[in-house]
Order: structure tokens, then C-alpha cells, then sequence
């Protein structure tokens, strides 16, 4: 890495990783036993994406999950998000009797979401996992096509 800021983009990768390993979202395999499960070219790459944000310097590790084939890899794909009629009566209601709305930011909440696929990837650059062994992942991955609520319902 050659940038100037290299000193905070590799402790926001250290971050990244740290909230991984936490959240128990992988769990190193050796190739070989992955290969029994899986063909090669079934095994995901992952690329690292950096943002600088105004007062942080932020990065996700990010799986190609362009190469996912539905009804091997995944059924059917999902995110809850409301839609605009929803949020409407919400804040309707809200208003006539008088409720408190908050929200909230879920950090990593991606990394909460079980899958129920097998899924492997190849280990990124920067992280120290040795060259015969791939990732097996336990959750959902950024980039990764959930199963249907992942996310909404772990």
C-alpha cells in the first residue's frame, strides 16, 4: 500500500477483520476439504473497498458474489426494507397519538446474517491465513446473495 494515510486505512482493515472474526462470520478451511464440496471456480474472490469518510477512514471487505449461481448458491434473495406507504402510516400514527420515534444504526449488521448455503472465498490480501487454506463463511458476507431474511430474521 503507497498511500499517505497507509497507517489508517490498515487499522480500518484491522477493524474490519476484528468485527469478522467477532461476529464468527468465517472460518479458515483447508482447500483441499473444501474442494471436496465444492468445484474451484465455485470458490469466491473478495477485493477490499475503501472509503474515506469526513472523520474516519472506512473499509469493507467485499465478496464477488457475482459469481453466485441461483439454485446452487442461493435460493432467493430478500432485504427488508419498508416501503414508502409503510413508513407513511408509521409516521402518521406516530403523530396522532403522540409516539416517540427513534432509530438506530446497526454497525455490521450485515455480518449478523446466517446463510444457509455453503459459501467459500478465497482469503483477501492483508489477511494472514495460509496459502492452502480458503474461508468457509458461517454469515452472510458484504457482496454475498443472502437467503430469503437473512438480516431481517437471524
Amino acid at each position: 500500500m503507497t498511500s499517505t494515510n497507509k497507517t489508517d486505512w490498515i487499522g480500518a482493515i484491522n477493524e474490519e477483520i476484528g468485527s469478522m472474526v467477532t461476529e464468527k462470520v468465517f472460518k479458515p478451511f483447508h482447500l483441499h476439504d473444501a474442494l471436496k464440496e465444492v468445484p474451484h471456480d465455485r470458490i469466491l474472490g473478495m477485493k477490499w473497498v475503501f472509503t474515506k469518510k469526513p472523520n474516519r477512514f472506512k473499509d469493507r471487505l467485499v465478496a464477488h458474489g457475482f459469481w453466485q449461481i441461483q439454485g446452487i448458491n442461493y435460493d432467493e434473495t430478500f432485504t427488508p426494507t419498508p416501503t414508502f406507504n409503510s413508513l407513511h402510516l408509521l409516521f402518521s400514527t406516530s403523530c396522532l397519538k403522540n409516539w416517540r420515534v427513534r432509530t438506530f444504526d446497526m454497525k455490521v449488521a450485515f455480518l449478523h446474517s446466517i446463510i444457509d448455503k455453503l459459501v467459500y472465498v478465497w482469503p483477501p490480501i492483508g489477511m494472514n491465513i495460509p496459502k492452502n487454506k480458503v474461508l468457509k463463511l458461517n454469515k452472510a458476507l458484504y457482496g454475498t446473495n443472502r437467503h430469503l431474511g437473512a438480516g431481517g430474521c437471524t
